[in-house]
Protein backbone atom coordinates (compact mmCIF):
# COMPACT_ATOMS: atom_id res chain seq x y z
CA UNK A 1 0.00 0.00 0.00
CA UNK A 2 1.07 3.63 -0.34
CA UNK A 3 2.75 5.45 2.50
CA UNK A 4 0.09 8.14 2.71
CA UNK A 5 -3.19 6.49 1.74
CA UNK A 6 -4.57 3.70 3.90
CA UNK A 7 -6.92 1.12 2.40
CA UNK A 8 -9.43 -1.14 4.08
CA UNK A 9 -11.74 -3.62 2.39
CA UNK A 10 -15.23 -4.83 3.15
CA UNK A 11 -15.91 -8.28 4.63
CA UNK A 12 -19.38 -9.77 4.90
CA UNK A 13 -21.01 -13.20 4.66
CA UNK A 14 -23.07 -11.87 1.72
CA UNK A 15 -20.66 -12.43 -1.17
CA UNK A 16 -20.89 -13.39 -4.80
CA UNK A 17 -20.98 -11.87 -8.28
CA UNK A 18 -24.23 -10.00 -7.52
CA UNK A 19 -24.55 -10.49 -3.76
CA UNK A 20 -27.72 -8.42 -3.34
CA UNK A 21 -29.49 -11.08 -5.46
CA UNK A 22 -29.89 -14.42 -3.64
CA UNK A 23 -29.37 -16.52 -6.78
CA UNK A 24 -25.93 -14.97 -7.35
CA UNK A 25 -24.60 -15.36 -3.80
CA UNK A 26 -21.90 -17.68 -2.54
CA UNK A 27 -23.27 -19.92 0.21
CA UNK A 28 -22.25 -18.20 3.49
CA UNK A 29 -19.81 -20.17 5.60
CA UNK A 30 -17.07 -19.58 8.12
CA UNK A 31 -14.65 -21.34 5.80
CA UNK A 32 -15.37 -18.84 3.00
CA UNK A 33 -15.07 -15.85 5.34
CA UNK A 34 -11.73 -17.08 6.63
CA UNK A 35 -10.51 -17.51 3.05
CA UNK A 36 -11.54 -13.95 2.13
CA UNK A 37 -10.03 -12.46 5.31
CA UNK A 38 -6.77 -14.34 4.71
CA UNK A 39 -6.58 -13.08 1.12
CA UNK A 40 -7.25 -9.47 2.11
CA UNK A 41 -4.56 -9.78 4.79
CA UNK A 42 -2.09 -11.26 2.28
CA UNK A 43 -2.74 -8.39 -0.14
CA UNK A 44 -1.61 -5.86 2.46
CA UNK A 45 -4.83 -4.08 3.35
CA UNK A 46 -4.79 -2.21 6.65
CA UNK A 47 -8.09 -3.68 7.78
CA UNK A 48 -11.62 -4.77 7.00
CA UNK A 49 -14.99 -3.23 7.72
CA UNK A 50 -17.00 -6.19 8.96
CA UNK A 51 -20.09 -7.16 10.91
CA UNK A 52 -20.06 -7.54 14.69
CA UNK A 53 -20.72 -11.27 14.53
CA UNK A 54 -17.75 -13.00 12.90
CA UNK A 55 -14.46 -11.14 13.43
CA UNK A 56 -13.16 -12.96 16.53
CA UNK A 57 -13.40 -16.22 14.54
CA UNK A 58 -11.25 -14.69 11.76
CA UNK A 59 -8.32 -13.49 13.86
CA UNK A 60 -6.41 -16.77 13.54
CA UNK A 61 -6.75 -16.66 9.72
CA UNK A 62 -4.87 -13.33 9.56
CA UNK A 63 -1.58 -11.83 10.73
CA UNK A 64 -1.85 -8.03 10.69
CA UNK A 65 -5.34 -7.25 9.40
CA UNK A 66 -7.35 -4.93 11.64
CA UNK A 67 -11.08 -5.40 12.16
CA UNK A 68 -13.37 -2.35 12.06
CA UNK A 69 -16.33 -3.68 14.03
CA UNK A 70 -19.68 -1.83 14.18
CA UNK A 71 -21.13 -1.05 17.58
CA UNK A 72 -24.29 0.83 18.57
CA UNK A 73 -23.49 2.85 21.72
CA UNK A 74 -25.56 1.76 24.67
CA UNK A 75 -26.78 -1.56 23.27
CA UNK A 76 -24.13 -3.35 25.34
CA UNK A 77 -23.36 -2.20 28.90
CA UNK A 78 -20.04 -0.30 28.92
CA UNK A 79 -18.37 -2.92 31.10
CA UNK A 80 -19.29 -5.72 28.67
CA UNK A 81 -18.12 -3.66 25.69
CA UNK A 82 -14.78 -2.95 27.39
CA UNK A 83 -14.26 -6.59 28.36
CA UNK A 84 -15.04 -7.81 24.84
CA UNK A 85 -12.60 -5.25 23.42
CA UNK A 86 -9.90 -6.41 25.83
CA UNK A 87 -10.44 -10.04 24.88
CA UNK A 88 -10.39 -9.24 21.16
CA UNK A 89 -7.15 -7.28 21.51
CA UNK A 90 -5.66 -10.07 23.63
CA UNK A 91 -6.27 -12.69 20.96
CA UNK A 92 -5.55 -10.46 17.96
CA UNK A 93 -2.53 -8.60 19.30
CA UNK A 94 -4.33 -5.25 19.44
CA UNK A 95 -6.10 -5.19 16.06
CA UNK A 96 -9.56 -3.95 17.05
CA UNK A 97 -11.08 -0.78 15.58
CA UNK A 98 -14.58 0.41 16.53
CA UNK A 99 -17.05 1.59 13.89
CA UNK A 100 -19.34 3.75 16.03
CA UNK A 101 -22.77 3.61 14.37
CA UNK A 102 -25.41 6.13 15.38
CA UNK A 103 -28.14 4.00 13.78
CA UNK A 104 -31.69 4.62 12.62
CA UNK A 105 -34.76 4.64 14.84
CA UNK A 106 -36.15 1.25 13.66
CA UNK A 107 -32.77 -0.44 14.10
CA UNK A 108 -32.16 0.93 17.59
CA UNK A 109 -35.71 0.12 18.68
CA UNK A 110 -34.98 -3.52 17.88
CA UNK A 111 -32.29 -3.41 20.58
CA UNK A 112 -34.43 -1.53 23.09
CA UNK A 113 -32.92 1.97 22.53
CA UNK A 114 -35.45 4.73 21.87
CA UNK A 115 -33.47 7.99 22.13
CA UNK A 116 -33.89 10.55 19.34
CA UNK A 117 -31.05 11.18 16.92
CA UNK A 118 -29.43 14.15 18.70
CA UNK A 119 -29.74 12.51 22.10
CA UNK A 120 -28.08 9.37 20.72
CA UNK A 121 -24.95 11.45 20.11
CA UNK A 122 -24.95 12.57 23.77
CA UNK A 123 -25.43 8.95 24.83
CA UNK A 124 -22.55 7.94 22.58
CA UNK A 125 -20.13 10.53 23.95
CA UNK A 126 -20.72 9.37 27.53
CA UNK A 127 -20.70 5.73 26.49
CA UNK A 128 -17.32 5.83 24.80
CA UNK A 129 -15.73 7.88 27.60
CA UNK A 130 -16.88 5.20 30.01
CA UNK A 131 -15.79 2.30 27.78
CA UNK A 132 -12.33 3.83 27.25
CA UNK A 133 -11.79 4.12 31.01
CA UNK A 134 -12.92 0.55 31.59
CA UNK A 135 -10.80 -0.69 28.67
CA UNK A 136 -7.78 0.85 30.44
CA UNK A 137 -8.75 -1.15 33.56
CA UNK A 138 -10.31 1.59 35.64
CA UNK A 139 -12.04 -0.09 38.59
CA UNK A 140 -14.05 2.96 39.64
CA UNK A 141 -17.81 2.98 39.88
CA UNK A 142 -19.70 4.96 37.24
CA UNK A 143 -22.50 7.43 37.93
CA UNK A 144 -23.22 9.28 34.69
CA UNK A 145 -26.29 10.77 33.07
CA UNK A 146 -26.98 7.68 30.96
CA UNK A 147 -24.82 4.91 32.44
CA UNK A 148 -24.30 3.67 35.97
CA UNK A 149 -22.16 0.76 37.12
CA UNK A 150 -20.65 -0.52 40.32
CA UNK A 151 -16.91 -0.94 40.96
CA UNK A 152 -15.27 -3.13 38.33
CA UNK A 153 -14.25 -6.16 40.37
CA UNK A 154 -13.32 -8.80 37.81
CA UNK A 155 -10.40 -11.02 36.80
CA UNK A 156 -7.84 -9.20 34.66
CA UNK A 157 -7.91 -9.83 30.92
CA UNK A 158 -4.35 -10.22 29.59
CA UNK A 159 -2.96 -7.56 27.23
CA UNK A 160 -2.01 -6.08 24.96
CA UNK A 161 -3.94 -2.82 25.35
CA UNK A 162 -3.98 -0.14 22.72
CA UNK A 163 -3.34 3.39 24.06
CA UNK A 164 -7.07 3.87 23.46
CA UNK A 165 -9.72 2.08 21.49
CA UNK A 166 -9.72 3.71 18.02
CA UNK A 167 -13.24 4.97 17.28
CA UNK A 168 -14.22 5.61 13.66
CA UNK A 169 -17.56 6.94 12.52
CA UNK A 170 -19.61 9.68 10.96
CA UNK A 171 -22.25 12.34 11.69
CA UNK A 172 -22.94 15.44 9.60
CA UNK A 173 -25.63 17.25 11.62
CA UNK A 174 -24.55 19.92 14.14
CA UNK A 175 -24.91 17.37 16.94
CA UNK A 176 -23.06 14.78 14.85
CA UNK A 177 -20.15 17.15 14.22
CA UNK A 178 -19.88 18.04 17.90
CA UNK A 179 -19.84 14.33 18.68
CA UNK A 180 -17.23 13.62 15.98
CA UNK A 181 -14.93 16.33 17.35
CA UNK A 182 -15.11 14.82 20.83
CA UNK A 183 -15.22 11.08 20.18
CA UNK A 184 -13.92 10.03 16.76
CA UNK A 185 -10.37 9.23 15.72
CA UNK A 186 -11.26 8.91 12.01
CA UNK A 187 -14.23 10.65 10.39
CA UNK A 188 -15.96 8.68 7.63
CA UNK A 189 -18.40 9.49 4.87
CA UNK A 190 -19.85 7.54 1.99
CA UNK A 191 -18.61 8.40 -1.50
CA UNK A 192 -21.05 11.26 -2.10
CA UNK A 193 -20.64 13.85 -4.83
CA UNK A 194 -17.21 15.51 -4.43
CA UNK A 195 -18.62 18.99 -3.75
CA UNK A 196 -20.75 17.52 -0.94
CA UNK A 197 -17.79 15.63 0.53
CA UNK A 198 -15.63 18.77 0.55
CA UNK A 199 -18.22 20.56 2.69
CA UNK A 200 -18.69 17.53 4.95
CA UNK A 201 -14.99 16.95 5.62
CA UNK A 202 -14.24 20.66 6.05
CA UNK A 203 -17.03 20.91 8.62
CA UNK A 204 -15.68 17.88 10.51
CA UNK A 205 -12.13 19.24 10.53
CA UNK A 206 -13.34 22.67 11.64
CA UNK A 207 -15.29 21.16 14.55
CA UNK A 208 -12.28 19.09 15.58
CA UNK A 209 -9.94 22.08 15.38
CA UNK A 210 -12.27 24.06 17.64
CA UNK A 211 -11.94 21.21 20.14
CA UNK A 212 -8.13 21.27 19.81
CA UNK A 213 -7.93 18.06 17.83
CA UNK A 214 -6.95 16.83 14.38
CA UNK A 215 -9.45 14.52 12.69
CA UNK A 216 -8.32 12.39 9.72
CA UNK A 217 -11.05 11.66 7.17
CA UNK A 218 -11.96 8.60 5.14
CA UNK A 219 -14.28 7.63 2.29
CA UNK A 220 -16.45 4.51 1.95
CA UNK A 221 -17.12 3.45 -1.62
CA UNK A 222 -17.24 0.50 -4.00
CA UNK A 223 -15.18 -0.31 -7.08
CA UNK A 224 -15.40 -2.16 -10.36
CA UNK A 225 -11.93 -2.50 -11.87
CA UNK A 226 -11.33 -4.21 -15.23
CA UNK A 227 -8.58 -3.99 -17.85
CA UNK A 228 -10.40 -1.24 -19.77
CA UNK A 229 -13.06 1.33 -18.97
CA UNK A 230 -15.41 -0.41 -21.39
CA UNK A 231 -15.02 -3.79 -19.65
CA UNK A 232 -15.59 -2.21 -16.24
CA UNK A 233 -18.80 -0.53 -17.36
CA UNK A 234 -19.97 -3.74 -19.02
CA UNK A 235 -19.57 -5.56 -15.71
CA UNK A 236 -21.29 -2.77 -13.76
CA UNK A 237 -24.23 -2.87 -16.16
CA UNK A 238 -24.30 -6.68 -16.15
CA UNK A 239 -24.73 -6.64 -12.37
CA UNK A 240 -27.63 -4.21 -12.73
CA UNK A 241 -29.21 -6.42 -15.39
CA UNK A 242 -29.33 -9.30 -12.87
CA UNK A 243 -31.19 -7.13 -10.34
CA UNK A 244 -34.89 -7.46 -9.50
CA UNK A 245 -36.53 -4.03 -10.11
CA UNK A 246 -39.56 -4.80 -7.94
CA UNK A 247 -37.35 -5.70 -4.96
CA UNK A 248 -35.29 -2.52 -5.42
CA UNK A 249 -38.47 -0.43 -5.46
CA UNK A 250 -39.67 -2.13 -2.28
CA UNK A 251 -36.34 -1.56 -0.53
CA UNK A 252 -36.22 2.03 -1.73
CA UNK A 253 -39.61 2.79 -0.21
CA UNK A 254 -38.93 1.01 3.08
CA UNK A 255 -35.43 2.39 3.57
CA UNK A 256 -36.36 5.95 2.64
CA UNK A 257 -39.07 5.90 5.29
CA UNK A 258 -36.76 4.33 7.90
CA UNK A 259 -34.42 7.34 7.58
CA UNK A 260 -37.25 9.85 7.77
CA UNK A 261 -37.52 10.63 4.04
CA UNK A 262 -40.79 10.57 2.08
CA UNK A 263 -41.55 7.19 0.50
CA UNK A 264 -40.74 6.30 -3.09
CA UNK A 265 -44.18 7.47 -4.27
CA UNK A 266 -43.61 10.94 -2.75
CA UNK A 267 -39.91 11.77 -2.81
CA UNK A 268 -38.59 14.25 -5.37
CA UNK A 269 -35.18 15.72 -6.12
CA UNK A 270 -34.04 18.97 -7.74
CA UNK A 271 -31.27 17.11 -9.55
CA UNK A 272 -32.76 15.80 -12.83
CA UNK A 273 -30.42 12.80 -12.82
CA UNK A 274 -31.48 11.72 -9.33
CA UNK A 275 -35.12 12.33 -10.21
CA UNK A 276 -34.66 10.07 -13.25
CA UNK A 277 -33.51 7.27 -10.93
CA UNK A 278 -36.59 7.77 -8.75
CA UNK A 279 -38.83 7.75 -11.80
CA UNK A 280 -37.18 4.57 -13.08
CA UNK A 281 -37.82 2.72 -9.81
CA UNK A 282 -41.42 3.92 -9.77
CA UNK A 283 -41.82 2.65 -13.34
CA UNK A 284 -40.54 -0.80 -12.37
CA UNK A 285 -37.12 -0.64 -14.02
CA UNK A 286 -33.48 -0.35 -12.95
CA UNK A 287 -31.91 3.06 -13.74
CA UNK A 288 -29.60 3.20 -16.77
CA UNK A 289 -25.93 4.19 -16.80
CA UNK A 290 -26.77 7.73 -18.03
CA UNK A 291 -28.97 8.14 -14.96
CA UNK A 292 -26.32 6.74 -12.61
CA UNK A 293 -22.93 8.12 -13.74
CA UNK A 294 -22.73 11.47 -11.93
CA UNK A 295 -19.09 12.23 -12.83
CA UNK A 296 -16.57 10.50 -15.10
CA UNK A 297 -15.90 7.08 -13.56
CA UNK A 298 -18.27 7.68 -10.61
CA UNK A 299 -21.73 6.11 -10.47
CA UNK A 300 -24.58 5.41 -8.08
CA UNK A 301 -25.14 1.68 -7.69
CA UNK A 302 -26.06 -1.19 -5.39
CA UNK A 303 -24.24 -2.95 -2.57
CA UNK A 304 -25.00 -5.59 0.03
CA UNK A 305 -26.04 -2.83 2.45
CA UNK A 306 -28.76 -1.74 0.02
CA UNK A 307 -30.93 -3.92 2.25
CA UNK A 308 -30.72 -1.09 4.79
CA UNK A 309 -29.99 2.00 2.66
CA UNK A 310 -31.93 3.71 -0.16
CA UNK A 311 -30.59 2.30 -3.48
CA UNK A 312 -28.91 4.27 -6.27
CA UNK A 313 -28.17 7.20 -3.92
CA UNK A 314 -31.70 8.58 -4.27
CA UNK A 315 -31.44 10.08 -0.76
CA UNK A 316 -28.09 11.80 -1.40
CA UNK A 317 -26.15 9.81 1.21
CA UNK A 318 -23.65 8.31 -1.25
CA UNK A 319 -24.10 4.88 0.29
CA UNK A 320 -23.97 2.82 -2.93
CA UNK A 321 -21.63 4.89 -5.05
CA UNK A 322 -18.87 3.35 -7.18
CA UNK A 323 -15.54 4.06 -8.80
CA UNK A 324 -15.74 2.33 -12.20
CA UNK A 325 -13.02 1.91 -14.82
CA UNK A 326 -9.62 0.67 -15.79
CA UNK A 327 -6.83 0.62 -13.17
CA UNK A 328 -5.56 3.96 -14.51
CA UNK A 329 -9.02 5.56 -14.40
CA UNK A 330 -9.77 4.37 -10.86
CA UNK A 331 -6.30 5.39 -9.62
CA UNK A 332 -6.69 8.84 -11.18
CA UNK A 333 -10.07 9.32 -9.51
CA UNK A 334 -8.75 8.24 -6.10
CA UNK A 335 -5.70 10.48 -6.42
CA UNK A 336 -7.79 13.46 -7.43
CA UNK A 337 -10.41 12.92 -4.74
CA UNK A 338 -7.84 12.23 -2.01
CA UNK A 339 -6.08 15.50 -2.75
CA UNK A 340 -9.28 17.52 -3.09
CA UNK A 341 -10.84 16.09 0.07
CA UNK A 342 -7.73 15.57 2.17
CA UNK A 343 -8.93 11.99 2.61
CA UNK A 344 -6.34 9.61 4.05
CA UNK A 345 -8.47 6.48 4.46
CA UNK A 346 -10.45 4.53 1.87
CA UNK A 347 -12.80 1.69 2.78
CA UNK A 348 -13.68 -0.11 -0.44
CA UNK A 349 -15.80 -3.02 -1.58
CA UNK A 350 -16.41 -4.94 -4.77
CA UNK A 351 -17.71 -8.36 -5.63
CA UNK A 352 -16.78 -11.12 -5.35
CA UNK A 353 -14.92 -9.68 -2.37
CA UNK A 354 -11.58 -11.48 -2.67
CA UNK A 355 -11.36 -11.21 -6.46
CA UNK A 356 -12.08 -7.47 -6.56
CA UNK A 357 -9.77 -6.83 -3.61
CA UNK A 358 -7.01 -8.59 -5.55
CA UNK A 359 -7.60 -6.54 -8.70
CA UNK A 360 -7.52 -3.29 -6.73
CA UNK A 361 -4.40 -4.16 -4.73
CA UNK A 362 -2.41 -5.51 -7.64
CA UNK A 363 -3.55 -3.20 -10.46
CA UNK A 364 -4.65 0.11 -8.93
CA UNK A 365 -2.51 0.67 -5.83
CA UNK A 366 0.83 0.65 -7.72
CA UNK A 367 -0.47 3.53 -9.89
CA UNK A 368 -1.42 5.82 -7.00
CA UNK A 369 0.43 9.02 -6.17
CA UNK A 370 2.92 8.94 -3.31
CA UNK A 371 1.92 12.40 -2.08
CA UNK A 372 -1.26 13.40 -0.27
CA UNK A 373 -1.85 17.08 0.38
CA UNK A 374 -4.02 17.06 3.51
CA UNK A 375 -6.19 20.14 3.71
Amino acid sequence: MTDELTFLWYLNPADGTVPWQPEHRIEPSLEHLRHVASEIDRLGYYGVLCTAREPIALVSATRSLRFLVPEYPGVKPPALMAEQAQVFDHYSGGRLLINQVNGADPVLARYGRFEGKDERYRVSAEYWRTVQEMYRDSASAVDGEYFRAGPQYKPDVPGPRQPKLPIWGTGASPAGLTHAAEVLDVYLSFLARPEVLVRTFDAARTAAAAAGRDLPCGVLGSVVVRDTDEEAWEHFEWQLAQTDPAEMARLADRNLRSFGFPGLDEITDDDPQVQARIDALRAGRIPRRAELEFAPGLAAGLTTWTSGEPPFDIAGKGSGNYLVGSPATVAENIDRLSHRLGAQYWILSGWPLAAEARRFAEQVVPLLSRELAVR
